[in-house]
């Protein structure tokens, strides 16, 4: 049991900073009048960066099960903002592809996910900002080569 501030673990601290950063999303999200959410936007900037992905694909590149990217991709296909197209080798498979609609969407997004990391970042320095993900995306390639 952690009695301290420097006894936290380090699984502990980056859960707790991930938990504020995809609250202050949703929140910035929602203060806009934007009906999408963190996970949904994590998977269409995916989609918008990778497109014509499967779902597993989609979810492999996001870090979400398969169970959450079908959900997530319904709501975003109800939405408009994708579109599952048969692959054309495979037809048991769909190809998942932004719409306008859903780079619109990403296009409205984009000033508030920048806001969300200057709010993040405003009190470490552009060299400081560098080194923690530099850290951190060490830190993730030891964990990745263990699994």
């Amino acid at each position: 049991m952690a009695k301290n501030n420097n006894e936290i673990s380090l699984g502990y601290a980056l859960g707790r900073t991930n938990w504020y950063l995809k609250t202050l999303l949703n929140k910035l999200f929602k203060e806009e009048g934007l009906n999408i959410t963190n996970e949904q936007w994590v998977v269409l900037k995916v989609i918008y960066i990778n497109p014509a992905l499967s779902q597993t694909e989609i979810a492999e590149k996001s870090l979400k099960d398969k169970t959450n990217i079908t959900r997530i991709l319904d709501l975003l296909e109800k939405s408009t903002w994708i579109e599952r197209r048969k692959d054309d080798k495979d037809r048991r498979m769909n190809r998942i592809l932004i719409t306008k609609q859903g780079k619109k969407i990403l296009k409205a997004v984009d000033p508030i996910v920048q806001k969300t990391n200057e709010i993040c970042t405003h009190s470490l320095n552009k060299k400081e900002v560098k080194e923690l993900i530099k850290s951190l995306d060490t830190v993730c390639i030891g964990i990745k080569n263990e699994l």
